[in-house]
């Protein structure tokens, strides 16, 4: 079944899942899977996206006010881009604010990680300034191995850590350990939802909620308030806590969640995004991409 599902992954209907099937799941070396690569650039998702850069490189803030960098910068990350000049001086004007934010001790909500972690899934995270925006917000970690956002830490400067900012930073520390990069920190926060068995917060089961908006459902892409089961099963398998007994529930989850052919389908997704990922309701093959990197680096279920 594994095998045939890889074979569903890799075929050309959509190249970005296929370069980085090829790359991250089978383990292709990148110059091997340079065809696949350049399709990506000719998806029409990618085309339809450049398209809506303005002269200067940059995509209106109108579009999503100050989650516009998250949106794009995620979209094109998850199509497995690299660096490239096209994308250069929207990354600047993102680092930029990021910077800002820094500045003003507000990175460790949840759209700060998750943009940073498009910047180094796309390979900007070995740049200087990029670094010391990961270093920043290692040191706005908690006592107790996590992170929230400033606003609420404001209110209540000694509360615990905010379940949604720590899923947050988990996913960022995931990227930049696959790109050697580990922050420190990492070990603390993985043992944070070890302790929580991942999805328990406060007591309260995060299975509990709105379907296909939970954290553990299927969703996808991430965005601040909802990161998706298969991301963060991969996220804590990256990390190395895939054989720890606390991780029964998620890999039990992960289980449930796969059809008779092996596949997963898509439970929720942003209504509004710079391109579609999916319908909800059907096999998806970035949900099933995830399922299956979670599966390489972690338990087999």
């Amino acid at each position: 079944m594994h095998d045939t599902v890889i074979n569903w992954l890799i075929e050309e209907d959509n190249p970005a899942v296929r370069y980085r099937t090829l790359t991250e799941l089978c383990g292709r070396p990148a110059a091997e899977a340079e065809d696949s690569y350049a399709s990506v650039w000719q998806q029409k998702s990618i085309v339809k996206m450049l398209q809506k850069q303005d002269e200067n490189g940059l995509w209106s803030s109108k579009d999503w006010g100050g989650h516009t960098p998250l949106r794009y910068l995620t979209a094109f990350a998850e199509h497995g881009v690299k660096q490239d000049k096209r994308l250069d001086r929207f990354v600047d004007h993102t680092v930029g604010i990021l910077q800002s934010a820094a500045d003003e001790g507000d990175l460790a909500g949840c759209a700060g990680p998750l943009t940073l972690r498009a910047l180094v899934m796309m390979g900007y995270g070995g740049r200087e300034d990029v670094m010391a925006l990961i270093s920043a917000f290692s040191a706005a970690q908690l006592r107790d191995g996590g992170f929230i956002c400033k606003r609420l830490l404001d209110k209540k400067p000694l509360r615990k850590s905010c379940f949604k900012a720590a899923f947050a930073g988990l996913l960022l520390y995931a990227e930049c350990s696959r790109k050697g990069i580990l922050p420190g920190g990492a070990e603390e926060l993985v043992g944070y939802f070890l302790k929580r068995n991942v999805f328990y917060y406060q007591g309260l089961s995060l299975k509990d909620g709105r379907p296909g908006w939970r954290f553990t459902d299927n969703f996808f892409p991430v965005e601040p308030m909802r990161m998706g089961l298969p991301l963060i099963a991969a996220a804590l398998a990256v990390l190395g806590a895939g054989e720890h007994p606390a991780m029964g529930e998620t890999w039990a989850l992960l289980k449930e969640k796969q059809d008779e052919n092996g596949k997963y389908h898509l439970e929720g997704t942003l209504v509004k995004q710079p391109c579609s990922f999916g319908k909800v309701g059907q096999s998806n093959k970035w949900v099933t991409f995830y399922a299956l990197l979670a599966q390489k680096n972690g338990a087999k279920i």
